[in-house]
């Protein structure tokens, strides 16, 4: 097949999974259908199951594709050097920038987590998406143990689900007050809830007399 056939088709594959996340938005998965986002994406129905088998399988791709956008976005940078602190500020900046500031994203997350409990398949990509954000902090606290700037003793798997726990937290209360927390102030959430096992790092970087 040729290239420029090829990347056409991915090409319109991801403006059906954005027009599908649009859709779901403003519907709920449940009310949705495939009329809905063929009419959202300028195609014919016909066109959507070229690519997608059924709605389902349109859901899965959707929270696959968000999944993925999301991950993206925080390993941007974090593989470059720094300090812990540095290394999460920039994870959280990839994160803020995707799941905070795309339009559309918080609300997304939030109806998949409001059918997860009824549907398996949601509730499985969900729990995956969770497991990501939870690896890319685990890198970062296990680097920091590694290099010394994190004590020894880390619980490093506790710490890094509790920084998950943190930033779906956040998502849900930028839906509560219909606007996001500035992304300083999700860092500093962070470091306070890492608190003495990083604070010493924080205040060395902060300060070189330290």
């Amino acid at each position: 097949m040729p290239r420029i056939r090829i990347e056409r088709k991915e090409a319109t594959r991801l403006s059906i999974l954005r027009a599908a996340r649009t859709v779901f938005v403003s519907k709920g998965f449940h009310e949705a259908t495939t009329h809905d986002v063929a009419r959202e994406a300028g195609l014919s129905v016909g066109s959507i199951y070229t690519y997608f088998r059924s709605k389902d399988d349109l859901i899965r791709e959707s929270i696959l594709a968000a999944n993925k956008d999301e991950t993206d976005a925080v390993l941007r940078d974090v593989r470059s050097s720094g300090t812990v602190r540095e290394k999460m500020a920039r994870a959280i900046a990839g994160w803020y920038a995707y799941t905070l500031e795309e339009p559309g994203v918080p609300a997304f997350l939030a109806e998949a987590w409001a059918v997860a409990s009824r549907k398996p398949l949601i509730r499985d990509l969900v729990a995956r998406r969770r497991e990501r954000i939870v690896t890319v902090a685990m890198v970062i606290l296990q680097e920091g143990v590694a290099d010394g700037e994190l004590t020894p003793n880390l619980d490093v798997d506790a710490a890094a689900r509790a920084v998950a726990a943190l930033l779906d937290g956040v998502i849900l209360e930028s839906i509560e007050s219909g606007a996001s927390p500035p992304q300083m102030d999700i860092e500093r959430r962070v470091l306070l809830l890492l608190g003495p096992e990083i604070a010493p790092v924080v205040r060395r970087g902060n300060d070189p007399s330290a």
